[in-house]
C-alpha cells in the first residue's frame, strides 16, 4: 500500500522473536515464504511459513524431525533448507561433526505435513520435477558415491543409467540457480569497477560506494548503507528506496552492532524483504 503523498509502505512484518536470527528465505511457486529462524542461545534452528499476499503466518516454529523420531533432525540445530518445488520446501540436516549434507525432507510448509523423507541420500541439484541425489556407500572397504535421479513429488527413485562424475558435472552446467528458480534478486556490494552501478547511486544522491550494497530493478534502486563512527559497536545500516530517482522509503535495518551484516535484504517478484534488528522480517510492496 501507498501513503498519500505516493510513500512506499510496508505491506506486512513478522517477528521471530526476542533472541532470533532470521536466517533463511525461499519462496514456493505458489505464493509462500520459507524461512528458517535460528535461537543461538539456545542452539535450536526452528521455520516458519508466510503467504507473501496477506503476510499471515501458515506455520510458525517448526521444528525439522529426525527420520526416527522423536529425536530431532540434526540435533536440533544443524539444518536448512535446499531448494522448493511448487508447494514444498525440502530441507536438510548435517551429518555428525560434519557440513555435509545428508537425508531430504519433502514438507509443505503450509500445514506442516511432512510428505515424504529419506535419510540415505543428499540434494545435489533441482531440475523441478526431478532431483540430482548423491548416495553413499563403501565397497570393499572403500567409500564411494553414486548418483541417481528422484521424483521431487514422491522422493522415489528414477530408472536412469548410473551417472559417472564426468556426466554429473555436465549436467550440472544446465542447472538454473536457485535465485534465478525462484524469481529473487540478490543484492551486490558496489566496487570501484562497476562504472554503471556507480553512476545509478549518483544520480540518488550517493557517490560514496564503500559498505554500500544496490539492488536495481527497472525504476527502481534499493540501497542499505552501512556506517560506522567513531566508537566500537557503532555500525548503523539504513536501507532507501528509490522510484524514478525520488526517494519513497526509508528505514533502519540495526543500530549499534560491532560489524554490519550483508545480505539482509533482495526482491521477489514485486516486493521487497529485509531483515530489520535481525529479528524481524519485513515486506514492502514496490508497485
Amino acid at each position: 500500500m501507498k501513503n498519500n503523498k505516493g510513500q512506499l509502505s510496508q505491506r506486512w512484518h513478522y517477528n521471530a522473536g526476542s533472541g532470533a536470527l532470521v536466517w533463511q528465505l525461499m519462496f514456493t511457486e505458489t505464493g509462500d515464504l520459507i524461512g528458517q529462524k535460528r535461537f543461538a542461545a539456545e542452539r535450536q534452528a526452528l521455520f516458519f511459513c508466510i503467504d507473501t499476499l496477506t503476510g499471515q503466518v501458515l506455520l510458525n516454529d517448526y521444528l525439522l524431525m529426525g527420520h526416527f523420531p522423536p529425536d530431532p533432525a540434526g540435533e536440533g540445530w544443524f539444518t536448512g533448507l535446499e531448494t522448493t518445488g511448487n508447494n514444498l520446501g525440502y530441507c536438510y540436516a548435517c551429518k555428525p561433526q560434519s557440513p555435509e549434507h545428508k537425508g531430504i525432507w519433502a514438507i509443505d510448509f503450509r500445514t506442516g505435513r511432512l510428505v515424504w523423507s529419506r535419510p540415505d541420500i543428499g540434494f545435489v541439484a533441482n531440475f523441478n520435477d526431478k532431483f540430482l541425489v548423491s548416495q553413499s556407500s563403501v565397497f570393499g572397504g572403500f567409500p564411494e558415491r553414486q548418483f541417481l535421479f528422484i521424483d521431487a513429488v514422491t522422493g522415489n527413485d528414477l530408472p536412469f543409467p548410473d551417472l559417472d562424475s564426468a556426466q554429473v558435472n555436465a549436467i550440472r552446467e544446465d542447472v538454473v540457480q536457485e535465485e534465478v528458480r525462484q524469481k529473487v534478486i540478490l543484492p551486490y556490494v558496489v566496487t570501484e569497477g562497476m562504472v554503471q552501478e556507480r553512476l545509478a547511486l549518483q544520480r540518488v544522491g550517493i557517490s560514496e560506494t564503500v559498505c554500500c550494497e544496490c539492488i536495481v530493478k527497472g525504476v527502481v534502486t534499493v540501497v542499505a548503507l552501512h556506517e560506522q563512527a567513531d566508537l566500537p559497536g557503532s555500525w548503523r545500516s539504513v536501507l532507501k528506496v528509490w522510484k524514478n530517482d525520488r526517494l519513497v522509503y526509508i528505514d533502519w535495518m540495526e543500530k549499534g552492532v560491532d560489524k554490519p551484516h550483508l545480505n539482509n535484504f533482495l526482491i521477489q517478484r514485486d516486493n521487497l524483504y529485509y531483515i530489520r534488528e535481525r529479528e524481524e522480517l519485513v515486506c514492502v510492496a514496490l508497485s
